[in-house]
């Protein structure tokens, strides 16, 4: 089902990414960074996560990755289809040393899940495009993240509301503090 999941967070925000007017790239989005760097962040996160499944330390997998790319498109499409590939053939049973702590393999797949899905999310409110969410990407991730809320948000990167809202999106946007 992950795999599942990832594959069909990549295809929705490579075409949420493709659908982006060019007026619209330095648009601010809710996450605080422009549209272009909502991408340039994503192509950066997925080569690190590319390294740190191929066995790489955190220190390793973050080096060198402030250098935005010149084909952002084209960056995206390379660096989605190198992080599925990746995920597809890691060693589940390795721990990874992410950063943020020693972490396990559906730990990292529901890391960048979220990461895909709410940054497609945000790059489309930048880019004034239509902003539902995928009801299945919607449904998948907020069953990998809801038994996790209260570690999600003791990590400080994540919504700290307790908003339960009206629909599946709306807690799962408020837990990573969209709401």
């Amino acid at each position: 089902m992950a795999m599942t999941l990832l594959t069909r967070a990549t295809t929705d925000l490579i075409a949420r990414t493709e659908a982006v007017p060019t007026a619209a790239w330095s648009n601010d989005t809710p996450c605080g960074i422009t549209v272009q760097e909502v991408v340039d962040h994503v192509v950066a996160g997925n080569i690190f996560a590319t390294r740190l499944l191929a066995g790489a330390s955190a220190s390793e997998a973050t080096a060198d990755l402030d250098t935005p790319p010149t084909d952002r498109l084209e960056a995206l499409r390379t660096t989605c289809a190198a992080q599925l590939e990746s995920f597809a053939h890691a060693d589940r049973s390795r721990l990874l040393h992410h950063p943020s702590r020693d972490i396990d393999y559906p730990t990292f797949v529901r890391f960048r899940l979220g990461e895909l899905v709410i940054h497609g999310w945000d790059l489309t409110v930048g880019a004034g495009l239509s902003t539902a969410l995928d009801p299945t990407l919607a449904e998948g991730l907020w069953t990998l993240v809801e038994p996790h809320l209260e570690e999600m948000r003791a990590m400080g990167t994540y919504g700290t509301s307790t908003n339960t809202g009206t629909t599946l999106e709306a807690r799962l946007l408020d837990a990573y503090g969209r709401a």
